[in-house]
């Protein structure tokens, strides 16, 4: 828990660094830190809540069982990403999309085979599913929270970019966790038999946290672009490299049904990929992005002319009931 807490403290220092034009000049990361409004404020600490809960029960999954199995695990994203938008938000896809996401599963399912009734197995591997579920929600969430701007700038709040987002988001997410850190992990850090820290740790909570904050920075910017069901696509690549790189940095003992399993997750990753152009998806959830940079300013729709020659707004097009549920005017990302 004090580590995912000091990821967050990282993640919340490193924003305020990039920020500051007196120290950084033209290479800041973002213009200001903006003042939120009290609905942005509320909004930011829903996606705090995610956050935290979160990393969490990764936290706790990776106590109890190996990285690999985690990240294996964490690979049925997609899965769950398109089941929510189906079951909730009345999206369709083609069968062929929904026949790419069963090797997942499957692949999953024998990659856990060797798992056993034991506590740390069990309460590893339910942390680990939480974990996914909570991740994909947040991504959901984030996604049709954090709204596209158009047309011209206006007096209303500022909408944050990414840099604004991920700083407020931080320093409430080591608000929310604190208390977690102080009843888990404080009394065993102060008691006498506690090992001292070194400076060897030290260097590498440093480096941890500037992996982390990139890894943060990386994600917002992909969000920005594409849906979330993508997202969670290019997420598997990383837990391709996550999974094969655990197992062999820990030396981790795999069966050849725990091969098959995730060899089944990287098949469904391909297939899925040759489906992700399917018209019908494409449709209700992707057009493509007009702008790169993240506004700054709240802004309204430019305004048209009716052929009787007055003055109509124009429309923003927005999904089908999908945007009517999650939207808000505060948050703003690059068009998906």
């Amino acid at each position: 828990m004090t580590l995912t807490w000091i990821q967050f403290l990282f993640v919340n220092a490193y924003c305020f660094i990039g920020t500051r034009k007196e120290w950084l000049g033209s290479y800041t990361l973002s213009k200001r830190l903006v003042t939120l409004t009290r609905q942005q404020i509320k909004e930011i600490g829903q996606i705090s809540v995610f956050n935290v809960l979160g990393h969490a029960m990764s936290s706790v999954a990776i106590s109890r069982v190996p990285v690999s199995m985690v990240h294996t695990i964490k690979a049925l994203s997609p899965l769950f990403t398109v089941l929510s938008y189906a079951y909730l938000f009345r999206v369709s896809y083609s069968i062929r999309t929904y026949a790419s996401l069963m090797p997942l599963m499957l692949g999953v399912i024998l990659a856990c085979s060797t798992l056993s009734k034991s506590t740390d197995d069990v309460v590893g591997f339910l942390a680990a599913l939480g974990s996914t579920l909570i991740f994909v929600a947040q991504n959901i969430y984030s996604k049709n929270l954090l709204k596209p701007a158009t047309g011209i700038s206006t007096a209303t709040p500022e909408k944050m970019d990414k840099i604004n987002i991920m700083f407020y988001s931080s320093a409430s997410s080591v608000l929310l966790m604190l208390p977690m850190c102080l009843y888990y992990d404080a009394p065993q850090m102060i008691a006498k038999s506690a090992p001292s820290l070194q400076w060897h740790a030290i260097y590498l909570l440093f480096i941890n946290g500037l992996v982390h904050f990139s890894q943060n920075l990386l994600a917002f910017q992909v969000l920005a672009h594409v849906s979330p069901v993508t997202y969670s696509i290019a997420n598997l690549f990383k837990r391709v490299f996550v999974i094969l790189l655990a197992i062999a940095w820990f030396g981790q003992h795999v069966t050849y049904l725990q091969w098959f399993g995730i060899v089944l997750t990287f098949v469904g990753l391909y297939m899925y990929n040759q489906s992700k152009n399917d018209a019908q998806v494409s449709q209700e959830l992707s057009t493509p992005s007009q702008t790169e940079s993240l506004p700054m300013h709240q802004s309204t729709p430019l305004p048209t002319v009716s052929k009787s020659g007055t003055h109509m707004p124009r429309a923003r097009p927005r999904p089908a009931n999908l945007s009517h549920a999650v939207s808000t005017p505060l948050f703003s990302l690059p068009p998906q």
